[in-house]
């Protein structure tokens, strides 16, 4: 253990942690809750003996997390970041509340972006509102943007960004919105940073929202994962003051893999395709929806919320009307469940255009014919879906191996297979520490989960962290230990367990 780290002061640290951010470090990520306790030590240069024996002064505890928590909350986000729902911002729930507003003659909006980070998610929402109202002048605009890392509030503050912030491509022009630094960095124009509001705000502990405006009174809270990372009882109380600070009427967002968390807080959920959203609902009017078939069985709402011929054209494939098929590929028709066009017997799991397409590489077809099957995931559904994630990865097509990722994670969000898939995507691109957050995030979902500690141990290995790839060597034997030899492992080739036990054991002698 490090010098002045015992088991008694960690277990304090990190219900200190727990109580001031709401983030919860288990026992499997303990390690690295002992690395950053460590880091902070050497920022304040001195030793973690003399840091420790200065915990319970109140003004060094107060200096000690502000530097912790820079640690522990690094977001990753970037301009745009899920294109499917700045899409949807941008040609429905954005235009349609305008609409209402002109109608009301009452020009003003409402929004907050929680947990912001670095600031591109606002500074988005400000270039699409620029974009949309040709009237801005005339509007009064609310964007605030929030974060418990005041270091990243810097950053969001001064606008300068690097060519990395901009993964996906904007879905409105923004050179207008930048100008040119050197080293290839931008700063955002004073005309969109003059549109947000930057502030310091614990989601956890400042609970009480108010702005001139005063309470439940915001259109839009886009708050995408950071509730993740919150202890159960933290995130249903964060959520309970998100959706408290909304108007009956206005929308939640969040990521994906949170919306299990906003059960229960007095919403209904509406999703299309990848987007969810999370509308407040007045207890006192009534909610059902003229579709009966619009009711799923646990009781949310979920309504499909663009007409009929009406849905954006994108290059997410979700314009599924009509598919135009590249020269020299026919549309078969397709045959009688279990039957082959030659009369024999197939797997339940082919689609022979669905390969046709993959083989050929017309994978932006194949994705349009996993989504034309519409939402009921089949297992054939979710494999297909696996296959075209590693055909556009194989290809170098990584941004849109990443959106199909996505997908797969919304498909399931406790299945830890899809999160591999996707950090095994930035592990390719070189980007170690966003694929160990997917990683984590799979090992949340099942702790024993053997391919992402045998994931974790490689970048760790690679990135000379060998006490680190130690551990989790450690922790997928200890796990093989459980299994019969002669088990076929899942995500390795066909490996038994005895054999990958073996090839371990010689990684760490070699150490």
């Amino acid at each position: 253990m490090n010098d002045g780290l015992d088991d008694n002061t960690i277990t304090k640290i990190r219900n200190i942690v727990l109580s001031h951010t709401g983030i919860f470090f288990d026992d499997l990520h303990i390690n690295d809750l002992v690395r950053h306790i460590s880091s902070v030590c050497t920022d304040l240069k001195i030793s973690n003996k003399t840091c420790i024996e200065q915990i319970d002064d109140s003004s060094f505890l107060t200096k000690f997390l502000e530097i912790l928590i820079n640690y522990i909350t690094i977001g990753e986000t970037y301009f745009f970041r899920d294109n499917n729902l700045f899409l949807y911002l941008r040609d429905y729930l954005l235009p349609d509340l305008i609409q209402i507003r002109r109608k009301e003659k009452k020009l003003y909006l409402r929004i907050w972006s929680a947990a912001c980070s670095s600031g591109e998610e606002p500074y988005s929402l400000a270039m699409l509102l620029r974009y949309l109202l040709f009237d801005l002048e005339d509007w009064d605009i609310f964007l605030m943007a929030t974060d418990i890392n005041q270091k990243k509030l810097d950053n969001a503050q001064e606008g300068i960004y690097s060519r990395w912030s901009f993964r996906n491509d904007p879905i409105i022009p923004v050179d207008s919105f930048f100008s040119r630094m050197h080293d290839n960095q931008v700063k955002i124009d004073d005309s969109v940073r003059s549109m947000v509001r930057f502030e310091r705000i614990n989601l956890v502990r400042d609970t009480t929202f108010s702005h001139a405006f005063g309470p439940s009174s915001l259109d839009l809270i886009l708050c995408r994962n950071v509730l993740m990372y919150f202890s159960p009882d933290k995130s249903h109380e964060v959520v309970a003051h998100l959706v408290n600070s909304l108007r009956f009427g206005g929308f939640l967002i969040v990521s994906p893999q949170e919306i299990g968390i906003i059960q229960g807080h007095g919403t209904r959920m509406l999703k299309k395709g990848s987007v969810f959203l999370h509308e407040k609902i007045n207890p006192g009017s009534k909610t059902e929806v003229s579709d009966p078939s619009c009711i799923s069985s646990d009781n949310n709402t979920i309504i499909d919320f663009f007409p009929e011929n009406e849905l954006p054209e994108e290059d997410n494939f979700d314009v599924l009307d009509i598919i135009d098929y590249p020269e020299g590929i026919q549309l078969i028709e397709k045959p009688e469940p279990g039957i082959n066009l030659s009369g024999t017997l197939v797997h339940e799991n082919e689609d022979p255009l669905f390969n046709q397409l993959i083989t050929d590489n017309f994978l932006d077809e194949a994705g349009r014919i996993i989504l034309q099957s519409g939402y009921d995931y089949t297992p054939l559904l979710v494999k297909q879906m696996e296959i075209i994630i590693r055909a556009y990865a194989g290809n170098g097509e990584y941004d849109k191996a990443l959106g199909w990722s996505d997908r797969l994670i919304a498909v399931d969000v406790l299945n830890p297979r899809p999160y591999l898939l996707k950090a095994a995507i930035l592990d390719e691109q070189g980007l170690f520490n966003n694929s160990l957050q997917l990683l984590r995030q799979s090992l949340y979902a099942y702790h024993d989960y053997l391919p992402a500690h045998l994931a974790i141990a490689g970048i760790y290995s690679k990135t000379g962290k060998l006490d680190l790839a130690r551990h989790h060597y450690e922790m997928a034997i200890s796990i093989l230990e459980a299994k019969d030899e002669d088990t076929i492992l899942e995500e390795t080739e066909g490996i038994p367990a005895q054999k990958m036990k073996d090839m371990i054991n010689m990684l760490l002698r070699e150490r």
